[in-house]
């Protein structure tokens, strides 16, 4: 079958941007942007590259992601976009169990591939010789290979719950089915324009915000790295109908000092996901006469549910029903479905769900039941069918739309000398959502503790896994089954962040 739905578009298209960047002045029509991928899938051939084989990219937002899927869309190839805020040693994993053939990189970002063999790195796409590779004057033809719909066509790695990076596949059929249920929940047309600030590695600023847009025919502004002050720019310039952020996204335009509602005059709508909703920023929102609306996905499953405007002023923490083409369940510990009102966790089954993970049968084996993806989020649902996530069962914090294992960001810790004994836990943060922070026994007293642990943990984790708070106690407090209080804790990580107002509030 034939999936090389880029050269559908272009063939249909009239000539119009479809994507624009603001930052190296460039333009790419439809047209553009097929020509560009069949040059690209050329120059993959020359190197040797071939049906199955994996390909990555390791860039901020840019034209040459893009350029990259469609690509190897054309050839059978796999599709890899790696997250460049990861450390190298997280990075290495991810690059030896992919067995990725060649990376594609950005120069800013290449110092975070030292320790990856120097014959996988390819090229700079922000270079000369990359933009003339592409570039639609010098156009060679391709022709598209036929793929099954169960080949599989990208890789996108998580951590899932495990601690252990897993590589989460889409097959042709998986990947373009949530593009298209995207593309229907929200009614996105060729009429549209929106900007992509969150990360094209992603699935939220790359499945579910840029693609959908893109196979529909609309105009794609792209923001390299966010920043509020910049995004308030581009929206006053660009005037896009919708925006699909993370909500500290939200937060980071609302506390810029060049915010001004007149620049969302054409938004039709508002999605907030990637982490929890910030209850300040959607009052603040709702008092200037939009609503923020919550959608739900992961990794493994995209885009599975959304609240509508009208019910999202009734219910602002709800994340609303499954979309087109999904279902769901909530299940209790022998799976069985539980009742209206009770608290399970949330299963859901489509298309879009990924048909597990790459070289991990065990855990793909365990994380579905019944053809059901077992999310690891508790939930409950009300009278009227609309759901609300209460907690996760498996204790992932997610701060900023990133996803941070406590158990990753306690090994880090207990490595260093000063550390007898650590609990990480998530406290409540009006910027991220979450952020994380460390119960600390030392070893021994040191005033300086805090900033030694932080240099240690810089060192050796992503800035957003390092912890944003410490906390020193004699003894970890211990619940009823002699077991770490971590509700305790965060109440204590609660108290003291409060106390010392370590980030600004919305007003």
């Amino acid at each position: 079958m034939n999936y090389d739905w880029i050269k559908t578009r272009s063939d249909y298209d009239e000539v119009k941007a479809a994507v624009i960047d603001p930052m190296k002045g460039t333009e790419w029509s439809y047209q553009d942007l097929n020509i560009r991928a069949e040059n690209l899938a050329n120059h993959l051939h020359d190197q040797g590259i071939k049906r199955g084989d994996v390909v990555g990219i390791f860039a901020p937002n840019d034209v040459a992601i893009l350029d990259l899927l469609f690509a190897t869309f054309k050839m059978g190839v796999v599709f890899l976009p790696i997250n460049w805020r990861l450390k190298p040693n997280e990075i290495e994993s991810i690059v030896s169990d992919s067995d990725v053939k060649m990376i594609f990189y950005s120069q800013k970002h290449k110092v975070s591939l030292q320790g990856i063999p120097e014959e996988l790195i390819h090229m700079d796409i922000d270079s000369q010789e990359y933009d003339e590779m592409v570039h639609p004057k010098n156009h060679r033809s391709f022709k598209t290979a036929d793929v099954e719909s169960d080949d599989l066509a990208s890789l996108m790695y998580t951590s899932g719950t495990t601690g252990l990076p897993k590589g989460v596949m889409f097959t042709y059929d998986s990947f373009i089915s949530n593009v298209i249920n995207t593309a229907l929940t929200y009614k996105i047309n060729s009429t549209q324009t929106t900007i992509i600030s969150t990360p094209m590695f992603h699935v939220l600023g790359f499945n579910d915000t840029t693609l959908p847009l893109i196979m529909s025919g609309g105009t794609l502004v792209l923001h390299r790295y966010f920043d509020g002050k910049e995004l308030n720019e581009l929206m006053k310039e660009y005037d896009p109908n919708y925006l699909i952020l993370i909500p500290t996204m939200y937060y980071g335009m609302l506390v810029a000092d060049n915010f001004d509602i007149n620049n969302f005059k054409n938004i039709e709508f508002l999605i907030q996901g990637g982490s929890s909703p910030l209850p300040t920023v959607q009052k603040k929102f709702e008092s200037m006469g939009h609503t923020l609306i919550n959608g739900y996905g992961l990794t493994e499953a995209p885009l599975a549910m959304v609240n509508t405007a009208h019910n999202a002023v009734k219910k602002p923490m709800s994340i609303g029903k499954p979309v087109m083409y999904v279902d769901m369940r909530l299940l209790d510990e022998e799976f069985n479905d539980v009742k209206t009102g009770e608290i399970g966790e949330l299963a859901v089954k489509g298309k879009n769900v990924t048909p597990g993970y790459w070289n991990k049968p065990e855990a793909t084996a365990d994380s579905f039941v019944d053809g059901y993806f077992l999310t690891g989020d508790l939930a409950k649902k009300d009278e009227e069918g609309d759901i609300f996530i209460v907690d996760r069962k498996k204790e992932l914090i997610i701060t900023g739309g990133e996803n941070v294992l406590p158990s990753e960001v306690e090994a880090v810790l207990s490595e260093h000398p000063l550390v007898r004994q650590t609990i990480v836990v998530g406290y409540d943060s009006p910027k991220y959502g979450e952020s994380i922070s460390a119960a600390v026994v030392l070893s021994e007293e040191n005033a300086n503790f805090e900033s030694i642990l932080d240099e240690h943990m810089r060192e050796k984790l992503a800035g957003y896994k390092v912890p944003r708070l410490y906390l020193k106690l004699n003894d970890i407090p211990l619940n009823s089954t002699a077991k770490p209080d971590k509700l305790e804790l965060q109440k204590m990580m609660n108290k003291k962040a409060q106390e010392e107002s370590q980030e600004d509030e919305l007003v």
